[in-house]
């Protein structure tokens, strides 16, 4: 259950009723009944209404729970400011107006003075009053005591009526009357709903759900289950209705609240806001706006987005979303995409600036085009519906003409149609329009004389027809004659040729028929509403005219039109090539017309009826029946349910003065009118989309040819950063402003590069990198130190020719200086023939001891490779020499203002230069100091040489001979054969040697140069043994 109080118990509730107990409620009596309600946890008191009794203030003011409404809550102040509607029940207001015929008013405009008997709530019988020209409040008014037979003693002229209840009386007495109904004039308000108090729902939500959902369930029992229900009502809540006028309420019911094409409950805001309009037209409003929370809100009512009306709408709607993703996307991406490519950005700026212009342009164009089309398809319409309200009109005027015509005749000599001879002039009459299926006169007497024409559905409906009649003319014996009457039946197949006949009894009256009253009441041509031919099966409209004679009636002459003729009509006058008309009746919801014959008519039970517009087998009419029903709209559009393609329904009344409560309603697919547009604008669109994409292609090539120097120059600039400067000149651009950047480019790579000559390389780098400009200042860093330069180079500089000199001395500059930049090193100054170089700055390197020593012997290798390349060339050899030493130096910007050198000064550059030259003494390659032994001594091959003490130092120290890398796989930095062995042996002498042992250590350098009989040190050292020996 949806709602149970807490201890289980029923939650007692009230219902407030508006009238009487009766079929009106039905649904409510069904609930409890059949305990939908208790259920739902709730216990429900049905109140009864009746005079002075109103349900909506009863709601508001509190007395009541719940209440059955209607309209008239926009126009209470109380109850629009505190009730609140939670369904519709009655989808159509059963308010009408009846007159019998024997006032002689046909049409709502002929009620002007005359006498009403009026009722409360009659708010949409006013506003068609006032559309008809009638003043309402003008009206003399009869008291309403609910009784039809007030009309028929002449008591009042017209009568406020409910069309579930009081026509049964007036059919129930044979009597004729006309039924003016708001609906059919375009007024169609909401009859019952169920309301409550906005206090109910705020305080017992739960409550007010569970009593909606049990009363709809009631409702919908009710109306599957009408007998079952009547017999409740008679015997629970009141007898004092037959069960013949319950049943028949319980239809006209059902045909209001319409549950096959409305849910049950079912209600529009747009509707409820057109009632509120006709109410502030009338002035018993002073505001067309719906009361906040007037609607009860129930699940699933809202719709967070509308899509755009038109394809091209949604277009430009779907094109700038994209595009807005497309940019959010890249801004929080940006980072991790990085830069976007000029080709990229040109194509999205053209796609950003172009085709939402293109999709604005082809829209503007589509809606003046459509406005145009659509002009056309209104024009089209408004034709089609004059020339169906001609069609009606002439299915009419000339059958009345040809009965006034036959009651004059058979007023001059009623005798003369009682003879044979007078089937003549009913044959003129009938075959004068195509329309007319039977002519006939009929008197007071009884006798009745005919004449009809005979089809396939007339001779299926009587096996006695002859096969080739045609024609049929018969007629039925007066009452006076002879108490048994005969009906003589005669058949034609070509008039007057005779082919057969027979006789039959007959006990109908032709004098009950309503037609006949109606003429004889009103003295005046009657239009019958239209009825099933039972010999056809299909509709016809009785049309009769009184027979006057000298001023007594006397019979009427009548004539059955068939409205194939109309169908047939509306099937040759079309809006379109797909266009529907049908001519239906809005009172009763049933077709009249429609170029379908076989869809006016429906079998139910095998019994033939006119098919109804919310149970027509056409998908197209039941939803626009729906959607008119729901909006009150005359004229909108809508998506056919079958198709999906756009309709235009439009929906139009006839005219008063027609006589009878018809409207035509008329379907036109805007594809028959907007189709060709529709297909121009698709063509357009893929030939814009194609132009586009071609555009784009040519955007992209020109953006990518434009973008391609750029990019070369871009690339150049990256490899500026890195200083590794390319060598090929790029394409020039035939652009003025980009060959003018290329050159600005290329101008300033050379300047780099020819700075980069004169500056260590890194500083460079961290100079572009950073953007820093350098300054004055040193820093204290702990670095290794490189000095290298050539053995007897002032010699060799005299001994040879300049180019000469120069063409080595510059070999021997990129061998080295390539050497020192592979283990990142910097080259600090070129001094005459010597190099300066540091590890550890401007990148602080933790290795830089041991990337010192790798470039260190890998310059001594690359030498050795060019000296020997030079003896084959027999050019002089050039001896390396190279310093290396760690130590905490000063590293940094010195000099003016004017000029900077980044440099390194200290007391390890010193040492690092004496050990340059301590190399001569012992004709060593590399001299290395205990300070790099210490810290790479793993990684390195290295002999002890002696411990000396240089120029401005106090201490002595060890030095070393670097005689490659230890375990390195690089030909360039692996020790030679035998240095493992070589380092061992010096290591013994040199102990022996620094303890003073010389003689030993003399012995030692000997199996050196046993062993190694080319090996300078252990020369040199072996000298010092025999020199310090001998002094």
């Amino acid at each position: 259950p949806l709602f149970l109080s807490p201890a289980g118990a029923l939650d007692q509730v009230s219902l407030q009723l508006k009238w009487k107990h009766q079929f009106q409620f039905a649904g409510y009596y069904a609930a409890i009944e059949q305990g939908f309600y208790r259920d739902n946890g709730l216990d429900v008191e049905v109140r009864e209404g009746g005079p002075g009794i109103e349900a909506g203030p009863a709601v508001a003011a509190g007395s009541a729970d719940f209440g059955v409404c209607t309209a008239s809550i926009l126009v209470n102040p109380t109850e629009r400011a505190n009730n609140v509607v939670l369904g519709v029940i009655f989808q159509h207001s059963a308010a009408v107006i009846m007159v019998p015929h024997r006032t002689g008013i046909h049409a709502v405009s002929e009620l002007k003075g005359r006498r009403l008997m009026d009722a409360p709530a009659s708010e949409d019988l006013a506003a068609m009053l006032k559309h008809e020209g009638v003043d309402y409040a003008s009206l003399p008014r009869v008291d309403h005591a609910g009784d039809p037979r007030d009309l028929l003693n002449g008591k009042a002229d017209a009568m406020v009526a409910y069309s579930t209840n009081e026509p049964y009386a007036l059919e129930k007495l044979g009597t004729p009357y006309l039924m003016f109904a708001p609906r059919a004039y375009g007024f169609d308000f909401y009859g019952d709903s169920l309301c409550t108090s906005k206090r109910q729902i705020a305080e017992h939500p739960r409550r007010v759900q569970a009593f909606r959902a049990a009363s709809l369930r009631g409702w919908a029992y009710a109306l599957a289950h009408k007998e079952e229900t009547v017999d409740l009502i008679r015997r629970k809540y009141s007898a004092h209705k037959t069960r013949d006028a319950l049943l028949f309420e319980a239809v006209r019911t059902e045909l209001l609240i319409q549950p096959r094409l409305t849910p049950i409950g079912d209600q529009s805001s747009a509707r409820w806001k057109t009632i509120a309009d006709a109410y502030v037209e009338l002035g018993m409003a002073s505001e067309a706006e719906l009361p906040e929370s007037f609607i009860y809100a129930t699940t699933g009512d809202k719709r967070w987005w509308v899509p755009p009306e038109t394809p091209l709408l949604a277009a430009l709607f779907v094109t700038v979303l994209v595009c807005a993703l497309g940019w959010a996307l890249y801004r929080r991406n940006a980072r991790a995409l990085g830069a976007m490519r000029l080709s990229a950005v040109m194509s999205g700026v053209f796609v950003l600036l172009s085709i939402p212009v293109l999709i604005f342009i082809l829209a503007y164009n589509y809606r003046q085009n459509a406005a145009a089309i659509n002009a056309t398809l209104n024009d089209a319409i408004a034709k089609t519906k004059q020339a169906s309200f001609e069609g009606a009109q002439n299915l009419i005027d000339p059958v009345a003409a040809t009965l006034a015509l036959l009651a004059a005749a058979a007023a001059e000599d009623p005798a003369g149609f009682r003879k044979e001879e007078s089937r003549e002039l009913l044959y003129q009459a009938l075959t004068s329009a195509r329309q007319i299926d039977a002519a006939y006169v009929s008197f007071e007497d009884g006798f009745h004389r005919v004449v009809t024409r005979i089809d396939d559905d007339r001779r299926r409906s009587d096996p006695k027809i002859p096969a080739s009649a045609n024609w049929h003319s018969s007629h039925i014996d007066s009452f006076s004659g002879s108490p048994r009457r005969v009906r003589h039946r005669t058949f034609f197949d070509t008039w007057p040729h005779v082919v057969g006949g027979y006789d039959v009894e007959q006990i109908m009256d032709i004098r009950t028929l309503r037609g006949y009253q109606a003429a004889k009441d009103a003295h005046a041509l009657i239009v019958e509403e239209p009825s099933i031919n039972p010999d056809t099966g299909y509709p016809i409209i009785s049309t009769r005219y009184p027979i006057i004679r000298d001023g007594a009636f006397i019979g009427c002459a009548s004539a059955n039109i068939t409205l194939d003729v109309l169908s047939r009509f509306l099937a040759s006058h079309r809006a379109s090539a797909h266009s529907t008309t049908i001519i239906a009746n809005p009172t009763k919801g049933t077709i009249i017309a429609a170029p379908d014959l076989h869809k006016v008519v429906r079998v139910e039970n095998n019994v033939p009826e006119f098919a109804r517009l919310d149970t027509i087998a056409d998908n197209n009419v039941r939803e626009a029946y729906r959607l008119h029903s729901e909006t009150n709209s005359d004229d909108f559009f809508f998506t056919s349910p079958e198709s999906g393609e756009e309709i235009s329904a439009s929906f139009t009344r006839f005219p008063g003065s027609f006589g009878q409560p018809w409207e035509i309603i008329i379907l036109t697919p805007t594809g028959d009118f907007v189709g060709t547009l529709e297909r121009t604008n698709r063509q357009m669109i893929v030939l814009i989309g194609a132009l586009t994409g071609m555009e784009l292609l040519l955007i992209y090539a020109f953006s990518r040819r434009l973008s391609r120097p750029i990019e070369g120059i871009s690339k150049e600039l990256r490899s500026v950063e890195d200083l590794t400067f390319s060598h090929g000149a790029p394409a020039s651009s035939k652009i003025k402003e980009i060959k003018e950047l290329q050159t600005a480019v290329s101008l300033f790579e050379t300047s780099l590069r020819s700075f980069s000559s004169f500056v260590p390389l890194d500083v460079v780098r961290e100079l572009i990198k950073t953007g820093v400009p350098l300054t004055l200042g040193v820093e204290q860093r702990s670095m290794t130190i490189l000095f290298a330069d050539l053995k007897d180079f002032s010699t060799l500089a005299e001994q040879m020719a300049p180019n000469d000199l120069l063409s080595q001395l510059s070999a021997y500059f990129e061998a080295v200086s390539q050497a020192i930049a592979q283990e990142h090193g910097t080259v600090d100054k070129f001094i005459g023939d010597g190099i300066m170089a540091f590890w550890g700055a401007p990148a602080s390197r933790p290795d830089h001891v041991l990337r010192a020593c790798r470039g260190a012997v890998r310059a001594a290798q690359r030498m050795r490779a060019l000296n020997a390349e030079w003896s084959a060339q027999g050019r002089p050899r050039l001896h390396l020499r190279i310093g290396l030493h760690c130590a905490d130096v000063l590293v940094g910007n010195v000099g003016s203002s004017e000029r900077l050198s980044y440099t390194v000064m200290g007391d390890g550059v010193n040492v690092a230069a004496r050990l340059e030259g301590i190399n001569k003494n012992f004709g060593t390659t590399i001299c290395i100091s205990d300070s790099v032994v210490e810290a790479v001594s793993a990684e390195i091959v290295a002999r002890p040489i002696k411990t000396v003490r240089v120029k401005g130092r106090e201490h002595e120290f060890m030095i070393y001979e670097l005689l490659g890398i230890r375990n390195s796989e690089d030909p360039e930095l692996a020790a030679q054969a035998g240095s493992e062995q070589l380092c061992e042996m010096t290591q013994a002498a040199s102990r022996c040697f620094q303890q003073g042992d010389l003689g030993e250590a003399a012995r030692r350098y000997d199996e050196i140069l046993l062993k190694f009989p080319r090996d300078p040190l252990a020369g040199s050292l072996r000298a010092m043994c025999h020199a310090s020996a001998a002094a």
